[in-house]
């Protein structure tokens, strides 16, 4: 799917604009909004609950419309790993693999060899990057309004605290640290900094 972004789009009177009256205008579905949000998010315009918030010059937007033919969204981007990779432990209550313990596991595991890239689910602000505990090397990205998703295990990280990602970037790559039974990511969604279960929110990208 793509949106051909025009001129005329961004048409505006007023140079300070905010962002969200541009995109909400000519983005009346997730689809065009994400589209959209990812020419946004090029020119680091801050997102918060799935639309742009903070205030940028509209003739930004033209300027960047006059190089853009069209804003794919692509069928993987979404994907936290190589689209594809197989889930190895649902969420929920399991039997611990290396302790033997019946324990809550709060995410998803997918199964993938070392190096394989870890994605960014959504946009958002990297509110973690480093070790953590038994997250091992870990990400947590902040999306807004309470949403956060959590990637662990990582062999290595490739933002920092603080970053802006848009959706489907690389931050990491898939390892084996922390406590872990072999290389695999773990991901998690969490509302309010609770974890819930990721499969809803996976359906809902068609995966």
């Amino acid at each position: 799917m793509s949106h051909k972004l025009r001129l005329n789009d961004f048409t505006t009177t007023e140079t300070n604009t905010k962002g969200s009256a541009v995109v909400k205008p000519i983005s009346p579905n997730w689809k065009y909004g994400f589209s959209t949000l990812a020419l946004c998010m090029a020119i680091a315009i801050p997102q918060f609950s799935g639309w742009v918030e903070s205030q940028l010059p509209i003739r930004l937007l033209q300027q960047l419309a006059k190089t853009t033919n069209n804003v794919t969204e692509s069928e993987s981007t979404a994907f936290p790993t190589i689209k594809g990779s197989p889930i190895t432990s649902g969420f929920g209550w399991r039997i611990h693999p290396l302790t033997g313990e019946r324990k809550f596991h709060s995410g998803i595991d997918f199964g993938a060899s070392k190096g394989t890239p870890i994605y960014a689910f959504e946009a958002g602000l990297v509110e973690f990057a480093g070790s953590r505990g038994g997250y091992g090397k870990a990400v947590i990205i902040n999306h807004g309004a309470g949403k956060s998703t959590l990637y662990g295990h990582a062999k290595a990280l490739s933002v920092r605290k603080g970053q802006r990602v848009v959706t489907g970037q690389m931050i990491g790559e898939v390892g084996n640290t922390g406590f872990s039974t072999g290389p695999h990511l773990h991901f998690e969604v969490r509302l309010n900094n609770k974890p819930v279960n990721p499969r809803p929110y996976l359906q809902q990208r068609g995966r």
